[in-house]
């Protein structure tokens, strides 16, 4: 037994490394989705995790570091964590695919708790609106659930309503708190890479804090991000290749006015002589 469930973390961990997108990871069935979220949450605790050898022997056979497998599933949890954060249904309180009547019931109650008019918050009453005026209307629902059925659905069957707390915190990660006596000993300084790091991870959140300031009105970047992808989804390949097929028949049909406006000029220029 200890030996299959070594073998299946070990693929699970390929399958984690080679997604080229959190929702190619949970297109498998349930059964086998649920150990793959499981391993994933399990990889983020790092040393703490109960397959860290596993973790390991991945990272030599891949030519990688083990933080860096590690940092895969951060990432892949961390981007599962924002897709659900900006889920429309999630922002106003209903079920996924809910109909028209139960979103605007939601809606008007949810607006009379948060309407700034009666004291609530003007933020949270902002983002369930913008999510109300998206979820009202037929074509843009159409497309949105297209957008969650392809983006949040294969991992909203597995994932729990909300991520296990050391995921958050990754407490494998943090150093513990220094003990209050003895002083604890300064910290090493940092390498010029460590520091040049740091720097630039501080540069971003502060970047993405004001660009959430900035759009505040519209529920931060992540809102008009998440919206921009609702938009583009119902885009489908046929749509592009026929638009491609399109431009190059313009492309055509242009080096034929070229050539046919050469023939006429040199024509103009025999005449003249």
């Amino acid at each position: 037994m200890a030996m299959r469930n070594r073998r299946l973390a070990l693929a699970g961990l390929a399958k984690i490394l080679d997604a080229g997108a959190l929702e190619e990871l949970f297109t498998c069935p349930d059964d086998e989705a649920v150990f793959l979220y499981d391993l994933l949450v399990d990889t983020a605790r790092a040393r703490s995790s109960a397959h860290y050898a596993e973790i390991c022997r991945t990272a030599r056979r891949r030519g990688v570091t083990p933080d860096y497998v590690v940092d895969r599933a951060v990432v892949l949890l961390g981007a599962m964590a924002e897709r659900r954060r900006m889920d429309l249904y999630r922002i106003l309180g209903v079920a996924p695919l809910s109909c028209g009547d139960v979103i605007r019931q939601r809606w008007l109650e949810v607006a009379r708790a948060t309407h700034p008019d009666v004291g609530g918050d003007g933020v949270r009453f902002r983002q369930v609106k913008q999510a109300y005026e998206i979820l009202r209307d037929p074509a843009r629902r159409a497309e949105y659930e297209r957008f969650w059925v392809r983006a949040l659905g294969p991992f909203e069957r597995v994932a729990p309503a909300e991520p296990p707390a050391e995921v958050r915190v990754m407490p494998s990660r943090v150093p513990a708190p220094a003990p209050e006596s003895p002083p604890a000993a300064p910290a090493p300084p940092q390498s010029e890479t460590a520091a040049t790091l740091s720097w630039n991870a501080a540069r971003l959140l502060q970047s993405r804090e004001a660009l959430d300031r900035r759009f505040a009105d519209t529920g931060g970047i992540g809102t008009i991000l998440s919206r921009l992808e609702a938009a583009l989804a119902p885009v489908e390949r046929a749509e592009l290749d026929a638009l491609r097929a399109e431009v190059d028949r313009t492309i055509v049909t242009l080096d034929v006015w070229r050539d046919q406006l050469a023939s006429v000029a040199a024509l103009k220029r025999r005449l003249a002589v």
